[in-house]
């Protein structure tokens, strides 16, 4: 299968911005619909390790900022290529508020809205929010950014991407699809942060591929739990009011390794 024809199919890109507390988050996406017009009604897709996927389940409500053309890498690679769990990406960067209280990106958009969620369905890997649109507003004339021009214009060729990183020590991937790169041993379960194609989509850029290690057993007595959102590890029994020091889930997301 030619994974390459999915590019093909036309879609816009968007930064989803959501907030729990006091703390907002936002990471790059190419799922928003418009599912009905009577209810305004919008559908947003989203990787469940995704951060932002956490934080909307957790509120309720999200905006949606529209790239528009005049956005360079720089846009995807600050909501694409790090992960709100270690980084404030809001911290010196540009955006306001709209009236639901979640932050949206008024520079190098052409419009944003708001949605109040009424259902989720699970995808497996994704969840999709069906939602309200609450708010809405035109930023400026300029033309949306679509899938298409996004690779043809913006997104950094794979020769390129390579070149910048041929001084970098340890291992190197890239993802076919996006042109991300990784540094360091790439995990089977790793999801593009940008495109969200798994390593399937991922070649090496130094270097003979090496097999993937078998996963170790754990052995008897000893227990692990991984958290399913942020990947946190805790070793013995799990207590069953437990939340994860590093996302805030609770123990009911937690699997046994």
């Amino acid at each position: 299968m030619d994974m390459k024809a999915m590019n093909n199919i036309s879609y816009g890109l968007y930064v989803l911005t959501a907030s729990n507390g006091s703390f907002s988050n936002g990471c790059i996406i190419n799922t928003l619909t418009q599912v009905t017009s009577s209810p305004n009604r919008v559908s947003v897709t989203v990787n469940k390790a995704n951060f932002t996927c956490y934080m909307i389940k957790a509120s309720g409500k999200f905006n949606v900022s529209m790239i528009d053309v005049t956005a360079d890498f720089s846009l995807f690679t600050h909501f694409g290529f790090c992960t709100g769990r270690w980084e404030n990406k809001f911290f010196e960067f540009p955006f306001k508020r709209a009236e639901n209280g979640v932050p949206y990106i008024p520079d190098h958009t052409c419009a944003y809205l708001s949605g109040e969620v009424v259902q989720e369905i699970d995808l497996g890997t994704h969840i999709m929010f069906i939602a309200d649109v609450t708010a809405a507003e035109v930023l400026s004339s300029n033309a949306p950014m679509t899938y298409a021009y996004y690779h043809a214009n913006v997104k950094p060729k794979p020769a390129a991407a390579a070149k910048a990183a041929e001084d970098s020590e340890g291992e190197r991937w890239i993802c076919n699809i996006c042109g991300y790169i990784y540094e360091g041993h790439l995990p089977d379960d790793f999801i593009c942060p940008l495109c969200k194609h798994g390593t399937a989509d991922f070649s090496r850029l130094d270097g003979d591929v090496p097999e993937k290690e078998e996963p170790k057993p754990v052995s008897d007595g000893e227990e692990k739990w991984i958290c399913s959102v942020c990947g946190y590890v805790y070793e013995g029994a799990l207590p069953e009011d437990f939340v994860c020091p590093i996302c805030g889930v609770g123990a009911d997301e937690f699997k046994r390794s």
